[in-house]
């Protein structure tokens, strides 16, 4: 034992001299983390288990292992150091277990530094974590096993890639020896026994088994003799190959020598098949919920069953085949039943039977009632279902096990076996809900399926008349949302309950699910309970409805997808999971989801609390609060709703148990706050199977339903079955942060929609103007003011988007973090470790002075070829970045101006007719030739959309093309497009390109056009708002009595008629100044009106007329507030803007019949 741990310590101090070691094992990290966070969705699947990373890690195992473990004899016989190995006072079986010690250590080593992804599934969620440390340990094994392995084929060579190769090999057999399409060759001609011994070789058959949380002690015989069997081979081959060292033999005869390793082989195979055959059923379910152990109820039932039971079960081979997971069920399926047999002692029997198309079992399953599936390319039909029978001929059938259903296996058999002999009760129904059929708006409803259910397990009469609770000796009483009970017929069912009767109460404030069925007839009405609350001592608020954000689904909420997406979280419809359940209580102590829907709050009646016992079975989350039910009655949007969700401390009770204490009114009642929770959609889903219709129960509505009828009947039979699976551990603290985190989104987003709107209708208002004023084309100032509300929309769109961003930017920054700590963050450790290490140990080299050695010619040609390409290379780069025209998407375009805006001095818009040029004088933009003033900030406008230009797409480069994109030269008739110069007070050009069309709708209102630059014919779409770009004179200057930038009128001489109001506007705005005078043209003015404009500016018009011609004067009261109105004060004081005659007619008009 000494010399053992002697060899242990030295072998596993080599792996540490070597830095081989530490490159895999921060290899071995790396990837580890990587294929957990990546491939396995770590932190995407949002679930506190460590699966995604035990589920690679026998794959990294399978380069990893025989990496590290090729040396260990490869390198002695290479070497020929075994030779003075041999010559030590060590055994061979000491050199082997050492070497096997040290690796296995090296590897334990390698899996304790996995540890981050402990730490993290317990700071973000609630893990199970002894079935972490039996993953580990599992995994501990399986690399023990792999070594073992990996040593007997490094024994066998002298070359280490070769052992590396023969390693990976012969691992990889045990890993493929448990795959379907290696089985299915057993298949043909073995017994199940058999191939259940090949599958069991497998690793990953046991290691997938114990990561799970289940133990078995066949898995720990599998991992044990397979370690005894190749340590054990690798000692026979090492005394081979030195003379017969061994004790184990001591013979160099290679016949010996095989012999020895086929008794070792003989000896592994029968050890493990007495495991599989005797001790599968020896284990250990290390999962809080023991989902791997038989429950009570399904033992209790098997012991005592009244008449032996055979279970036949049809398995078709095909499924398995074309579906590896069916093959699994049936495996999983086979193991149960065996389980059943044992524990029943014999009185539960099975057979299982593989019909083959037109065969004897193939005709007894269908006529028996099993569901066919059909194979349509083989022409036959597969089945997977059972028959129970028992020996007085009672009959049980599950027609088809579906895949949905694996995780109910064990209720779903034992069900059907309690079904065959058990007892049904007396069930008595008051429902104003049509849960047995009805015809509403002449549209007979289905029949829930929860009625289906309870046909299982009880005889219903549906009670319409109060004498039959009399008459008729009900076990249990289940009243479904009472709305129409008369006085008499309410205090008969008081009366049941005060005799000892047991009753199940379904309450709701809205009974959605009716709304499937009549949408247009429906009213909702709250349950009217006519005082039964009060006899049994609770209250119930049928104007309040639970939200719950903690539990809410997320829902579309998108009313129209070609605008925009709405998915939000549903805080009226949420899933309670196993901690809002009564742990205690045996109707919710093993359910594990139950979908609610508008669900009222149930309380005790505080002025009862001492007649009556009150005991919650269900509450909801902690981040809920009760709101008006009116919001579900009147159908309002989940988004509407989540936006005005705000959560309260108070808990919210939605199921609870009232029990009488007095002798007299010895009532018990579970009392339910929602009816929508009983419909099909809210707990599972229809199937079709070749025509025939079946219901997969996926929630636990149902059962709660069952388990809460049970329980009130004191039997309790199938409770501690119903709904038993494991616990679904999810990232709570994540989630929450993304349903908070969306609900500031939905209140931020609806302020920002409301903004969005408003623009959109003010763009509807100036339509409207346009068609009451019944013109065809907008004004440039509308184009303006269309511009600048467009330019708000994408302003207000990425404000929208940068806080949707804003959102996850909380669970992007723990993604990374947990990216980062799980990945690089143990290997950073020991690289910095291994860094302070050499240094500190690094001792200086002794200097030698004055001597210098020669370069070598040749490498300083290659070095110097090297840089050239290096260079090269980077040029590529930079010239596939430039040509690439998905490099260019979202960049600037005219990337310079910003810098330069200050130095424009001249603009030159030049169109195939037309060209303007514009020119600052004294600060303010003007047009050369033309005296009327320029609209400052139209040019201002032109400008803010070069520099908000981006990249869009790149188009063609061929000048026969340019004229598809508006882009001919514009010396052509009817050419579209516009050159456009920006130049400084040098004359040196800034920008310099052309505009072709220009108003393209690229989607949500942006806009693009199509752009070539001077001296090139490639032409680009870039985003761009260039709706107002025009070479007319009168689109860039005051061309009118009036425009809306000046604002809006408010009356004129006191006259506030709306409609005389608008008529005077519709006509100044378009009436066009035809030239501007300083001279008066007569002594007095034709007529004289005061104008009143928004701002509270005040303003004298006058017209005036000269021989022919007709002038228009402005005198403000006041200097305007306003820069635009400032600057047409100023221009137009003390000067005449002469108008067309038809236009002062129009005014004269205008103000004579408004007198």
């Amino acid at each position: 034992m000494k010399n053992l741990w002697i060899v242990t310590k030295n072998e596993l101090k080599r792996y540490f001299i070597s830095p081989l070691a530490y490159v895999y094992l921060i290899s071995f990290l790396v990837l580890n983390g990587s294929f957990a966070v990546y491939f396995g969705h770590f932190f995407e699947r949002g679930r506190a288990d460590l699966l995604p990373m035990f589920g690679f890690q026998p794959w990294l195992y399978l380069l990893f292992i025989p990496g590290i473990s090729m040396r260990l004899w490869a390198e002695e016989f290479r070497s020929k150091t075994i030779v003075q190995i041999m010559t030590m006072p060590v055994s061979a079986a000491a050199l082997v277990w050492g070497k096997f010690f040290a690796s296995w250590l090296f590897c334990a080593l390698a899996l304790i530094l996995t540890f981050p992804f402990w730490l993290t599934v317990n700071l973000l969620g609630q893990p199970d974590n002894a079935v972490i440390a039996l993953s580990y340990a599992g995994s501990f094994l399986l690399a023990g096993c792999m070594l073992a392995v990996s040593q007997t084929m490094s024994a066998l060579t002298k070359n280490q890639v070769i052992a590396l190769v023969l390693a990976v090999i012969t691992n990889l057999v045990f890993f493929l020896s448990s795959l379907e399409y290696v089985l299915s060759f057993f298949r043909l001609f073995m017994p199940l026994s058999i191939v259940d011994l090949v599958a069991s070789f497998s690793f990953i058959t046991h290691f997938d088994t114990i990561s799970r949380g289940l133990l078995e002690l066949r898995d720990l015989v599998f991992f044990a003799s397979l370690i005894l069997l190749f340590n054990f081979t690798s000692e026979i081959i090492v005394s081979f190959k030195t003379s017969g060292t061994s004790r184990l033999l001591q013979s160099s005869s290679r016949r010996r020598c095989i012999a020895a390793f086929i008794v070792l082989l003989l000896g592994f195979i029968g050890l493990n098949l007495l495991a599989n055959s005797f001790l599968r059923n020896i284990q250990y379910d290390v999962t809080e919920e023991k989902i791997f152990s038989l429950s009570p109820a399904t033992r209790t039932i098997l012991k005592n069953l009244p008449q032996p039971v055979t279970a036949k079960l049809y398995y078709s081979k095909i499924l398995g085949q074309r579906n590896p997971e069916f093959r699994l069920y049936f495996d999983k399926l086979r193991l149960l039943m065996e389980q059943y047999r044992k524990i029943s002692d014999g009185r539960f029997d099975y057979r299982i039977f593989y019909p083959e198309p037109l065969s004897r079992e193939e005709d007894y399953a269908l006529s028996m009632g099993l569901q066919p599936l059909p194979v349509i390319d083989k022409s036959q039909a597969a089945f997977f279902g059972m028959i129970l029978n028992d020996s007085i001929d009672n009959r049980q059938i599950i027609p088809f096990f579906t895949l949905d259903r694996q995780d109910f296996i064990e209720q779903d058999l034992t069900e059907a076996v309690y079904l065959l002999n058990g007892t049904k009760g007396k069930l008595g129904l008051i429902s104003s809900l049509p849960l047995n059929s009805k015809t509403i708006e002449n549209v007979i409803t289905p029949r829930w399926e929860i009625m289906n259910q309870l046909d299982k397990f009880y005889n219903t009469t549906e009670i319409t008349q109060p004498e039959q609770l009399q008459k008729e000796n009900f076990d249990v009483l289940m009243i479904v949302h009472p709305t129409d009970l008369s006085p008499e017929f309410a205090q008969a069912i008081i009366d049941y309950s005060y005799k000892g009767g047991k009753i199940l109460l379904f309450v709701d404030i809205a009974a959605e699910a009716v709304r499937n069925f009549a949408p247009s007839a429906i009213r909702f009405k709250a349950s009217d309970l006519r005082g039964l609350d009060k006899a049994w001592g609770f209250r119930y608020y049928p104007q309040a409805v639970v939200a719950d954000l903690e539990n809410s689904l997320t829902v579309d909420a998108s009313s129209d997808y070609s605008k925009n997406t709405n998915f939000t979280q549903d805080v009226i419809q949420f899933l309670l999971k196993e901690k809002n359940f009564n742990p205690v209580d045996p109707s919710t102590r093993n359910l594990r989801k139950i979908l609610f829907s508008s669900a009222t709050v149930i309380e005790p009646d505080l002025a009862q609390e001492d007649k009556v016992r009150f005991m919650p079975l269900i509450t909801a989350g902690f981040n809920s609060s009760v709101m008006n039910a009116e919001l579900v009655r009147d159908n309002v949007n989940p988004a509407d709703i989540l936006r005005n969700f705000k959560a309260d401390k108070f808990h919210k009770i939605v199921a609870a148990r009232l029990t009488g204490k007095e002798a007299d009114k010895a009532f018990d009642v579970i009392v339910i706050g929602d009816t929508d929770m009983l419909y099909d959609n809210a707990w599972g889903h229809p199937l079709n199977l070749a025509g025939k219709d079946y219901f997969i129960p996926i929630l636990d509505n149902a059962n709660f339903v069952l388990n809460a009828l049970e329980t009130l009947e004191g039997k309790n039979i199938l409770s501690s079955l119903r709904g038993r699976s494991g616990r679904i551990r999810a990232f709570d603290n994540v989630e929450q942060i993304r349903k908070t985190g969306l609900r500031n989104f939905k209140i931020k987003e609806k302020e920002i929609l409301d903004n969005i709107e408003t623009a959109k209708a003010g763009i509807q208002e100036i339509w409207n103007k346009k068609t009451f004023e019944q013109r065809t084309n907008f004004t440039p100032d509308e184009l303006a003011l269309i511009a600048g509300i467009r330019k708000k929309l994408d302003s207000l769109r990425d404000e929208l988007r940068s806080v949707r961003a804003a959102t996850d930017t909380e669970i992007r920054r723990i993604d990374t973090i947990v990216k980062f700590v799980n990945i690089y963050s143990v290997p950073l450790l020991i690289i910095f470790g291994l860094s302070i290490f050499v240094i500190i140990r690094r001792r200086p080299a002794p200097r030698e002075t004055n001597r210098r050695e020669p370069v070598s010619r040749p490498l300083a040609w290659v070095a110097l070829g090297s840089l050239a390409l290096l260079f090269a290379g980077l040029l590529s780069v930079g010239y596939t970045a430039k040509t690439n025209s998905g490099e260019f998407l979202d960049r600037p375009v005219f990337p310079n101006l910003a810098q330069k805006i200050n130095q424009v001095e001249t603009i030159a818009l030049s169109g195939h007719r037309q060209k303007l040029e514009f020119y600052k004088g004294n600060g303010i933009w003007k047009l050369k030739g033309h005296n009327l003033p320029v609209l400052q900030d139209r040019i201002r406008s032109f400008l803010s959309a070069m520099l908000e230009a981006v990249y869009f797409e790149k188009k063609s480069g061929q000048a026969q093309y340019l004229s598809r994109f508006g882009l001919q030269p514009t010396d052509q008739p009817d050419a579209p497009g516009i050159w456009i110069t920006l130049q400084n007070a040098a004359g040196d050009n800034i920008e310099n390109f052309e505009v072709g069309h220009y108003d393209i709708e690229i989607g949500r209102g942006t806009r693009a056009a199509y752009i070539r630059f001077a001296g090139q014919f490639q032409v680009w779409q870039i985003a761009a708002d260039f709706i107002d770009l025009s070479v007319n004179p009168d689109d860039w200057t005051y061309s009118t009595l009036w425009n809306l930038r000046l604002g809006r009128f408010i009356s004129f001489n006191n006259q506030n008629n709306p409609y005389a109001v608008a008529d005077l506007a519709r006509k100044m705005l378009n009436s066009k100044i035809l030239s501007v005078s300083a001279e008066q043209p007569s002594k007095e003015p034709a007529f004289t009106f005061r104008l009143l404009t928004e701002g509270n500016n005040e303003i004298t018009v006058s017209g005036w007329q000269d021989k022919s011609r007709s002038y228009i004067s402005y005198d403000f009261k006041h200097i305007p507030n306003e820069n635009r109105l400032q600057l047409f004060e100023k221009y137009t004081k003390g000067k005449f803007c002469e108008i067309s005659a038809t236009d002062m007619e129009n005014l004269k008009n205008v103000l004579k019949y408004s007198d």
